[in-house]
């Protein structure tokens, strides 16, 4: 019994000094918590901190909201801007060019639903010409990549640079 007790005593020790070399007994130092103001953004590259653009982005946006059908109601019932993508266009067989753009999305509003197709190739070559005007009169000179969608999400349109004669639409038919 005696030694029974021994045992379980060094068992007891050596635990012990096993918890103490791992820094389990001493309490967590706590770091101090800084304030929301002094910290870096989280995602620094999912906002436009360009002051130019940010200027560009709401003569853009007024722009496209200013868009009305030939009934009077507006064309598009969003516009979302997102902040400057480097994106890779086709340049050329076989090479690319990777240059940074402005992606601007639009979704349709109900007067889309009331015009032809060539109407509407007219005004996303129009709204993409406009867009690029609103960007050049504030000071930022980042391209777009224009695309229009549905209320549904389906993409209508997609346009980086207007080169005539060349259909701008992902489907054929009007919807």
């Amino acid at each position: 019994m005696n030694r029974t007790l021994i045992i379980r005593t060094l068992l007891a020790f050596a635990l012990l000094g096993v918890g103490l070399l791992s820094g389990c007994s001493r309490p967590p130092q706590r770091q101090p918590i800084a304030q929301a103001e002094s910290l870096p953004p989280a995602y620094p590259r999912s906002s436009i901190t360009d002051p130019a653009t940010v200027v560009g982005v709401k003569a853009l946006e007024a722009t496209v909201n200013a868009l009305k059908g030939s009934d009077g109601q507006p064309l598009y019932a969003l516009v979302e801007i997102l902040p400057p993508t480097r994106t890779v266009l086709p340049y050329g067989v076989g090479r690319y060019q990777q240059q940074n753009r402005l992606p601007v999305i639009l979704t349709t509003s109900p007067a889309w639903a009331k015009l032809d197709t060539t109407r509407r190739e007219t005004l996303v070559r129009q709204t993409h010409q406009e867009c690029l005007q609103a960007l050049e009169r504030s000071g930022c000179k980042l391209p777009i990549t224009l695309t229009v969608q549905e209320p549904r999400g389906w993409q209508v349109a997609w346009l980086n640079d207007p080169e005539p004669g060349r259909s701008i639409f992902v489907g054929d038919a009007d919807e």
